[in-house]
């Protein structure tokens, strides 16, 4: 699969119609409001707000009756199956709106392969909505990461380097985690940090500032103060009272 561009058209005039066209690759289309009246060379379709269409390359798009209205699209190519029907609702806006927009800004700035990881997630998204895909494509996010962290003890643990790594866009993978998950990705990495400095703390005679080395943090300082706030005592009181139980 591969991304192509993609934008947003808007017509506030009643007697706009979609112009007559040779269609070379996919065009996904997702109406944002009124209706888009649109057509291929064999068959015709009234698309609604909230309703998408994808449309496979055609010698003859053409609209079918003017209408007022707007919608993103998205042109790719692909010779894989697509995972979603090609027409079908937006049940989830928020999340395939985001996707969207986290597209037009990378495609602003440069031409990525982000963006197809992103088309292919929006693809599958739609699929999830729309019943067609009972189960994940891929291993859970959290499992995938987990499975990161595990064998990559001793660095520093973000968001971002994670996104790079998986091939996502530092946004939406983060949005991707927190549905998947119900917490941000931001405190989970927390979390995991912490329980592995509990951990050093309880399990080794290392010294506070070597600990907070091995947990990524720049000096013992916040270490501790993360420990504290995590555990409501320092490095050194956790160690302790643990130790004695």
């Amino acid at each position: 699969m591969r991304f192509l561009w993609l934008g947003k058209f808007q017509s506030d005039a009643p007697d706009w119609t979609h112009p007559a066209r040779e269609l070379g690759e996919y065009e996904l289309m997702i109406v944002d409001h009124g209706t888009l009246y649109i057509a291929d060379h064999s068959q015709t379709h009234t698309v609604r707000k909230g309703e998408y269409l994808i449309m496979p390359p055609t010698t003859l798009q053409h609209g079918t009756k003017p209408s007022s209205c707007g919608f993103h699209w998205l042109h790719f190519e692909t010779s894989d199956p697509i995972p979603c029907p090609l027409t079908g609702t937006v049940t989830n806006t928020e999340l395939i709106l985001a996707m969207l927009n986290t597209m037009l800004q990378l495609e602003q700035h440069q031409h990525s392969s982000a963006t197809t990881y992103l088309l292919q997630a929006l693809l599958e998204e739609l699929g999830y909505e729309n019943n067609t895909i009972t189960t994940p494509p891929h291993r859970p996010l959290r499992e995938r990461i987990d499975e990161y962290l595990k064998y990559r003890q001793n660095t520093p643990h973000m968001v971002r380097t994670l996104a790079d790594y998986f091939g996502y866009h530092e946004k939406y993978f983060s949005t991707l985690f927190y549905k998947e998950n119900g917490i941000h990705l931001k405190h989970y990495l927390m979390e995991q940090t912490m329980e592995k400095g509990k951990a050093l703390l309880l399990n080794t005679d290392l010294p506070i500032h070597e600990i907070a080395a091995a947990c990524g943090f720049r000096d013992a300082h916040n270490f501790s103060r993360a420990i504290r706030t995590a555990y409501h005592m320092t490095p050194t009181k956790l160690r302790q009272t643990f130790s004695q139980k």
